[in-house]
């Protein structure tokens, strides 16, 4: 029996990567190159989300016994799953139902009525649907930072004559005078066309500082906008093209779509998070992700904790750290710490550099001795500085975990390329010539 596979094309229209868990493609590719245990194991994370086709193939793997034990009971039964509603498959379920003794019979009724309780189209969508709701445009979500002195960013000339708009998404840290450091790019659009002369303008900007000291290790998000005085008709072009994969079923361009259209087409009744369960029901990790991030923020739908959580296993399940660092600090807050350690240790595996800093300063913060200083400098060290403009945070945070691990060379080293960097930005502060004194004090003071 040959596995069915859904043809889709690949959009190369950003340049932005994410992360897939389990697509149909993705394990289509390992099936027909042998790799029967993982495809298997892939199409079983999707037929348990409602994937019609991979609930399918699972039976086939099966009947087969390809990647796993050969149970025609089982196979029956996912077959007779993906057919519930179509109804297309009754001759080859006859044929494979002949084949079956009385009991084994029994059998595979039972074994379907556990499916269909758990993983027919009406009881995902009560597990894992959100209850959609408008789209309240009058919540500023994206900038969390207020900006008290700005510079505007300057226009790229070429996309400006090209008639190009969008924006750059930046997550980013204040010093004490309220200056922005550590800038990461969360998103942009197009590709980074706009993100050197975002960051270029943001770094010289000033915001309002907490007035509360434990938050100045809080991660800050803003978002700008590029846009010209008359209408866009190339991203428009985009968009529509991205539109027409995703109503296909494209789960790639559901993700895109999910993301970019409000930013494009304008439509206050545009709803991100139906696309992206689209997407997340077919296996794309980030679509997983950011849907339960909405679920648990109540944007574009009603929150829902336990939908949230089940969507981050989904992602986590695929290696996404980003999800197994959000369900442990989530298992923390209820004091479930069985699976809030398991999940955190998960992330720590990860190896995610999106994730390696927050991660870094949270086990710093957890004060557990399961998590020696060497750990917490290695979880430091994964971070991709190559996606970080002015990494004075950064680089400051190591120099405190050497200094107070003995590594004192280090810890002058870390803190002089932090005053390497913040010079660049402006005038290197008092509290930061007092922290590299300090090292160096230590640096001299000779070991007893």
């Amino acid at each position: 029996m040959k596995i069915t596979a859904k043809l889709a094309s690949l959009l190369i229209l950003f340049t932005a990567s994410i992360s897939s868990h389990a697509t149909f493609d993705n394990a289509i590719e390992h099936y027909e190159e042998g790799a029967y245990k993982q495809a298997f194991m892939w199409f079983r994370s999707l037929a348990e989300i409602g994937h019609k086709g991979a609930q399918f193939n699972l039976g086939v793997m099966y009947l087969e016994g390809t990647g796993v034990e050969t149970d025609p009971v089982k196979a029956y039964a996912w077959i007779k799953l993906s057919d519930k509603k179509e109804k297309k498959e009754r001759a080859f379920l006859n044929e494979i139902r002949q084949k079956l003794n009385a009991e084994q019979q029994k059998e595979a009724d039972f074994f379907f009525n556990s499916l269909d309780k758990s993983f027919s189209e009406e009881a995902l969508k009560l597990a894992l649907e959100p209850v959609y709701k408008p789209v309240d445009t009058s919540l500023d979500t994206e900038n969390e930072a207020k900006p008290l002195k700005t510079i505007a960013p300057d226009y790229p000339y070429e996309a400006a004559m090209k008639g190009v708009e969008g924006w750059a998404k930046f997550a980013f840290k204040l010093d004490q005078e309220g200056t922005p450091t550590d800038i990461q790019v969360m998103d942009s659009y197009p590709g980074d066309v706009f993100v050197k002369d975002s960051i270029a303008a943001i770094s010289k900007w000033q915001f309002e500082t907490p007035s509360d000291k434990n938050q100045f290790n809080k991660v800050y998000k803003y978002r700008l906008s590029f846009e010209l005085d008359k209408n866009n008709r190339k991203n428009r072009s985009i968009i529509s093209e991205v539109k027409e994969k995703a109503e296909e079923g494209d789960p790639i361009a559901q993700y895109y779509y999910a993301k970019y259209a409000p930013m494009v087409e304008r439509d206050p009744e545009f709803n991100t998070t139906l696309w992206l369960y689209k997407s997340a029901q077919q296996g794309i990790a980030d679509a997983q992700y950011e849907l339960a991030e909405r679920l648990l923020a109540g944007q574009g739908c009603e929150k829902d904790k336990e939908k949230a959580i089940s969507w981050l296993i989904q992602s986590a399940s695929g290696n996404l750290g980003r999800s197994q660092f959000k369900l442990a600090k989530l298992f923390f807050k209820v004091d479930d710490k069985e699976k809030a350690y398991f999940w955190l240790d998960k992330a720590i595996e990860s190896n995610d550099s999106e994730i390696a800093l927050e991660l870094a300063e949270y086990l710093y913060e957890l004060k557990d001795s399961k998590y020696s200083l060497d750990l917490i400098i290695d979880q430091l060290n994964e971070a991709d500085l190559e996606r970080v403009a002015y990494p004075v945070k950064h680089h400051e945070f190591a120099a405190n975990l050497y200094f107070l691990n003995g590594q004192f060379e280090l810890a002058v080293e870390s803190q002089e390329q932090a005053h390497k960097v913040m010079r660049k930005i402006k005038r290197v502060p008092d509290y930061m010539q007092k922290k590299l004194a300090r090292y160096e004090e230590a640096l001299a003071t000779p070991s007893s």
